[in-house]
């Protein structure tokens, strides 16, 4: 069975706003200028003459396509205005074009997909490792091994409902263009990978998109602890404790039988313990240290919390709380 095939859109590539999403094989992504509602995803392009649903791209096996979902304004490809509901098939480079913005398109190389299938045996279990830069999500579902020890006698509850909990959680972090890294017990890491010519510009919108998702991390958490067919414990409030952290980290996989990549590096060390931070008296916090602070705190509203020494670091690390967005 072959690996899913993933690949890019780059919205206005050779500019200073460029930044660039994520599709797996298997997904649908609308385009439009309203968000959407429920588990669809969405790119969202705020201008008043790009329609609420203007277009559809599809994610298949056998290539992309995409279809105009008849906007007021048209879609492009490659300058030829598309026939609203036609589905038309797009390659490695092609461009559309919805009001003043670009896409620029990069399926997977399903050829390419095709020959990394007939490597040798041996080429299959080799270490790959890749170096990017991204915005690193830990979060801890607060109190879990008091509520362990109280069920003691039947931990499969405990467990069954923190994965509930998790799966809720990831599938929002997937609408938010987030990866998850692992689930281990009652934590959960996802990352943003940072994508585009300019550092600073695609690591700000990669740190934005992880804190837009840790606020609705927080709120979903919040809707599932008043639920009990999620969360059966009414006198165990459900609080995710979260931190974030930006920087270089390297991303390993060992063979093609592992999904998740594992992250290693100073980041990835740093924001479990800045996560431990969080104390009893300060449930569901979200914290982030400098470096994300810097690249969202035009977006976002934080508090500074202070300096701390980590293990690790040589100097003190800012801890800022993240509040809410600007506006």
């Amino acid at each position: 069975m072959r690996e899913q095939t993933s690949g890019t859109i780059t919205v206005n590539p050779d500019t200073p706003e460029a930044y660039t999403v994520q599709l797996m094989e298997g997904e649908v992504m609308q385009v439009g200028r309203k968000p959407a509602s429920g588990g669809v995803k969405k790119l969202v392009l705020p201008f008043p003459e790009v329609s609420g649903q203007h277009a559809e791209v599809r994610c298949k096996p056998d290539g992309w396509t995409v279809v105009d979902s008849g906007s007021t304004n048209g879609t492009t490809l490659n300058g030829s205005r598309l026939t609203p509901g036609r589905e038309y098939h797009v390659r490695r480079g092609d461009r559309i074009k919805i009001a003043q913005y670009e896409l620029l398109i990069y399926p997977p190389d399903i050829q390419g997909v095709v020959e990394e299938e007939m490597e040798d045996a041996q080429d299959r279990t080799q270490f790959r490792i890749q170096m990017m830069n991204a915005t690193i999500l830990v979060g801890d579902i607060k109190g879990f091994t008091t509520l362990m020890e109280r069920h003691a006698d039947k931990p499969t509850l405990v467990m069954q409902a923190a994965q509930k909990v998790f799966d809720h959680l990831n599938e929002e972090i997937n609408r938010n263009f987030g990866q998850l890294e692992k689930i281990a017990g009652d934590a959960i890491m996802a990352y943003w990978q940072g994508q585009g010519a300019d550092p600073k510009s695609a690591g700000s919108v990669s740190a934005c998109q992880a804190c837009f998702t840790a606020l609705k991390l927080r709120t979903l958490t919040m809707r599932m602890g008043q639920d009990q067919s999620c969360w059966p414990f009414p006198y165990h409030p459900l609080m995710l404790d979260m931190a974030l952290a930006t920087g270089p980290v390297a991303a390993g996989n060992l063979g093609h039988a592992v999904s998740n990549p594992a992250l290693l590096g100073d980041t990835a060390n740093l924001v479990f313990r800045l996560e431990k931070l969080i104390g009893d008296d300060r449930p569901g916090d979200i914290i982030v240290e400098g470096a994300t602070y810097e690249l969202a705190k035009n977006n976002f509203k934080f508090d500074f919390l202070g300096q701390t020494n980590v293990k690790g670091r040589r100097t003190a690390v800012d801890v800022y709380r993240l509040i809410e967005p600007v506006g």
